[in-house]
């Protein structure tokens, strides 16, 4: 993997933990200057355990947003080619992650984009396999709750 696709990766977790794209810059960025002067090698599995020490240091110091209230979430529009646009899609989704907490964004990014199975989302992020279970259930039952209440509203007018 080259670095360019490394720090691709690396920004699309920082995304899952913070969900603010100017905050998963930073995320990033300060992240990787870690990684450099630490010379540590540079592999997805050091460069995402970084950026997860960086983001838990900073939302102990307050500086970093845990979650996206839900008053706050973006609302999804519905355009003028219906739920079906790509947009409206991603407005959607956006809305649904900006309603789960970090470690359920965390861990659901984890499991569906990077493939981890739950006893390597367990080992990684040092939580019982059940927990990390739970965990995921239950950014699953937030998500499609969103998109189905989406849905019925578009069905119902």
């Amino acid at each position: 993997m080259d670095t360019r696709e490394l720090l691709q990766g690396g920004f699309r977790y920082a995304m899952s933990l913070t969900h603010d794209r100017q905050q998963a810059e930073d995320l990033l960025q300060e992240a990787w200057a870690r990684v450099l002067a630490a010379n540590g090698p540079r592999h997805k599995g050091y460069l995402y355990a970084t950026l997860r020490n960086v983001f838990h240091d900073g939302v102990r110091r307050e500086k970093v947003v845990r979650f996206v209230p839900a008053d706050q979430a973006p609302e999804p529009s519905s355009g003028p080619h219906g739920p079906e646009t790509r947009a409206a899609h991603r407005e959607l989704l956006d809305r649904a992650l900006g309603l789960l907490e970090v470690e359920e964004r965390e861990l659901l990014f984890l499991n569906v984009v990077e493939g981890l199975t739950a006893t390597e989302l367990a080992e990684r992020t040092d939580r019982p396999r059940n927990t990390v279970l739970s965990i995921l259930h239950r950014a699953r039952q937030r998500v499609r709750a969103v998109i189905e209440e989406r849905t019925a509203r578009e069905v119902l007018g």
